[in-house]
């Protein structure tokens, strides 16, 4: 009978392994036709915690635009109600104004003006009482009346009024000079409000974006064990399946290439196999005397050997071996 080059000859595995490929089979297909809900296992993000929320919304008020809107995602898609006005804009506008060449006006002291009014007067009643010396000294001489005396009144009164308007320019001076002061003074505080109310919303928003940075990576740490545990779960019995499946792999891998025959590496066997060597050694103290009875025993040992390699099966062989050693020691 002829033989293809290409047929080949179907080796199985023991037969007392095949009832777990079988098994192996079966779970595998119900595996196959298992329905798995991959929404467990796809990758998440955290939503968007309060305090960052807060944090954001502060920044958008700081720079004036208004209420953020969120999508259901959590993702900013604009703003409302916004006034394009920064938080601290209105310090610099009103920084702005005080640029102005009146605006130093806003800082006198409404006290000035009676101050200089008060040192005016009592200027004018000192000078009014020069003029008695005059008059007196005109008399003495006889001029009393005359163009002499004219001339030295209206002198000593431009005197007297040039020093007038200097006392006042002075007064009105020193006012100006402190009102200006108070004016860049002014000036310079809104600048440091500005920079101020900046640097301590700065400071609150950190801190909520701070606590919300610690709060969300939380949120994400139980999402993504959510994640990882549902993965192990949906993996599970695959993995469970691949150790079986390597498991049977090597056992079946072990048996001889003829159908149905049983594994020889049994462990029943392989001690039978070891004691038949021991014996078939120590036959000299196990016989008697004479070359003969050394013969015999190693021949029994040998016997043993003959039974255990040439059995059709390893229960049969351990069978046998087991009534040999009997009948030996019996």
């Amino acid at each position: 009978m002829a033989t293809s080059l290409f047929s080949t000859t179907p080796t199985y595995p023991a037969t007392f392994v095949q009832p777990l490929g079988e098994r192996i089979a079966d779970f595998t297909a119900s595996e196959l036709n298992r329905p798995i809900d991959i929404q467990g296992i796809m990758p998440q993000v955290a939503g968007i915690d309060p305090f960052t929320q807060a944090a954001q919304q502060r920044g958008a008020n700081q720079a004036g635009l208004g209420t953020i809107q969120y999508d259901p995602q959590g993702r900013n898609i604009g703003f409302t109600g916004g006034t394009g006005i920064a938080a601290y804009e209105p310090y610099l506008q009103q920084a702005q104004s005080m640029l102005s060449p009146t605006s130093y006006q806003q800082y006198m002291s409404p006290y000035q003006q009676d101050i200089i009014n008060t040192t005016l007067s009592e200027y004018d009643r000192q000078a009014q009482r020069g003029i008695a010396p005059l008059n007196a000294q005109a008399t003495n001489y006889g001029n009393l009346g005359s163009a002499r005396q004219g001339v030295q009144q209206a002198e000593y009164q431009a005197a007297s009024d040039r020093n007038r308007a200097g006392l006042q320019a002075g007064l009105l001076g020193q006012g100006f000079n402190a009102a200006q002061g108070l004016n860049q003074q002014g000036i310079s505080n809104l600048f440091n409000l500005a920079q101020g109310q900046q640097g301590f919303e700065q400071g609150v928003q950190n801190q909520l974006g701070g606590l919300g940075t610690q709060s969300q990576a939380y949120n994400q740490n139980i999402l993504n064990a959510a994640q990882q545990g549902n993965q192990i779960q949906n993996e599970y019995p695959l993995a469970r399946l691949s150790g079986i499946t390597s498991l049977f792999g090597n056992l079946a891998q072990a048996t001889p290439g003829e159908p149905g025959t049983p594994l020889l590496t049994n462990p029943s066997l392989t001690a039978a196999q070891a004691f038949a060597n021991i014996y078939g050694a120590m036959n000299p103290a196990r016989a008697g005397t004479g070359t003969t009875t050394g013969q015999t025993a190693a021949g029994g040992g040998n016997g043993i050997m003959d039974i255990i390699n040439t059995g059709s099966s390893i229960y049969n062989a351990g069978k046998g071996v087991v009534g040999w050693l009997g009948d030996l020691f019996g």
